[in-house]
């Protein structure tokens, strides 16, 4: 079977696989679709011998019957003296054998041997299909990132030869293109690039500029270091999102090889790679689902307690301190009732966002319920953590923020307990802090109040 077969089956296999991953959980579980995708390789791969099968029986029917139309239609045999008779003329060249097979071949025919030299010539693989089902296997296998990349930049070359080419992907924001890695002999673009430099981020097709034409009116502007040959700059996307660009430049196509091959070729990579990264996006995305609030990012309650326990067994261990913050934003009814409930939201988005500037990296914090929020800090003991409070409720008594016409601003009312001078286990030591720091509100707020304190009321 051609290669283009192959590509075929493998795009109809991995429609499968994405379709497995529309299907909502709630018609076929997890388990399910990974039987699903079991099940659909089996059944094209089963598809695809049977195809072969019949196609390798058809060749040897037809090389059979040409072979005994041949026999059939050989000429009688010419018995040719090589020996003179006596009295004969000693010949002067040797004696020619015609060829008996020559009279059944048609015009323009070349014999058979000539013919299977020219068919193994043009039959040798053009696609390095060992490296590229490595490559598939990576991904298949759901393999982490760097593992994939490295695949991807060991059988680009291959699958491209003589050409140069780079892999961009977004950096930490959607503004700029950063390389990820180059291959080839000579540089054609910058390692950094704005989306808006090359025209297949627009037009979300592959773009083809033929510089050896002279008229190269692609649009991609950040191909300026080798404006040579003929460049393909690809979008890398799946699931309707936009993940970076693939460029691939060569001076010259190889013998034997076009423009639409190698557009075949540039598309196939680019679909693949991009399904993949798409399925690492959703992956990433269902995990910060299920330990991340949606509203202010931080983590939920369910994390904080479960991370609360894996660190009151370490300091158990260790003998070390844990320090827990509980806070709750004093303005909250008051904006709800002037502003209502999308002030409010902003008000707790602003929080999230400014809580993990005022703690230490290995600080925890949270979205514990409702408008109130926590911070676990490993290894601090009473005064770190009580310093830590009066920062965070200075820091954040002078924060402004802005909400259409007006600014919106609050204090904090904060608890403060510490293990194991107030508590000795996970509900004891959040008890100890929500009790605190509902004191605090019941004082007036815009204060902290140690767990020490609860023994006085």
């Amino acid at each position: 079977m051609s290669i283009l077969s192959y590509f075929v089956w493998l795009i109809f296999f991995a429609s499968g696989v994405a379709g497995a991953y529309f299907i909502p959980e709630a018609t076929i579980p997890l388990d399910g679709k990974f039987v699903f995708v079991g099940a659909w390789g089996a059944v094209v791969g089963f598809i695809y011998y049977i195809v072969c099968k019949r196609k390798a029986q058809e060749a040897e029917e037809n090389y059979v019957e040409s072979l005994n139309a041949s026999r059939q239609a050989s000429p009688k045999t010419e018995y040719i003296p090589v020996v003179p008779m006596v009295g004969d003329e000693v010949a002067k060249s040797p004696v020619s054998v015609r060829n008996p097979f020559e009279s059944i071949l048609p015009p323009g025919a070349i014999p058979a041997k000539e013919a299977l030299q020219k068919m193994d010539t043009l039959a040798r693989p053009v696609f390095p299909l060992e490296s590229w089902n490595v490559f598939c296997k990576d991904i298949f296998k759901n393999r982490p990132f760097p593992e994939v990349v490295e695949s991807l930049e060991k059988v680009l070359p291959l699958l491209f030869p003589k050409a140069a080419g780079i892999l961009y992907m977004y950096g930490d924001s959607q503004a700029e293109l950063c390389k990820i890695f180059s291959f080839g002999d000579y540089t054609i673009s910058d390692d950094v690039i704005m989306p808006a430099e090359c025209a297949s981020f627009n037009k979300g097709d592959i773009v083809i500029t033929d510089f050896s034409s002279g008229k190269f009116s692609g649009g991609c502007t950040h191909l300026h270091h080798h404006p040579q040959g003929i460049s393909f700059c690809v979008p890398i996307e799946g699931l309707e999102e936009h993940f970076g660009i693939l460029t691939i430049q060569v001076d010259k196509l190889p013998d034997g090889e076009d423009l639409e091959f190698w557009k075949a070729k540039v598309s196939i990579v680019a679909a693949t790679f991009g399904l993949y990264v798409a399925n690492q996006n959703l992956n990433i995305r269902f995990q910060q689902h299920c330990i991340r609030d949606n509203l202010t990012g931080l983590f939920n309650k369910r994390y904080m307690e479960e991370s609360l326990r894996r660190e009151i067994a370490s300091a158990n261990r260790h003998g070390t301190p844990i320090g827990i913050i509980m806070l709750h934003p004093d303005a909250v009814e008051s904006i709800q009732k002037t502003r209502g409930r999308h002030a409010v939201e902003q008000m707790l988005w602003e929080l999230g966002q400014r809580l993990p500037n005022y703690i230490r990296t290995e600080d925890i914090p949270c979205l514990y319920e409702g408008e109130s929020f926590c911070i676990i800090l490993p290894g601090a003991d009473f005064k770190i953590t009580s310093d830590r409070a009066e920062k965070i409720r200075y820091e954040i008594s002078q924060l402004q923020v802005s909400y259409g016409d007006i600014v919106l601003s609050t204090t904090l009312s904060m608890g403060v307990s510490v293990l194991p001078i107030h508590a000795v286990d996970v509900e004891t030591l959040i008890y100890a802090a929500q009790a605190s720091m509902q004191l605090a509100i019941e004082n007036g707020g815009n204060r902290v109040v140690k767990a020490d304190e609860l023994q006085d009321q």
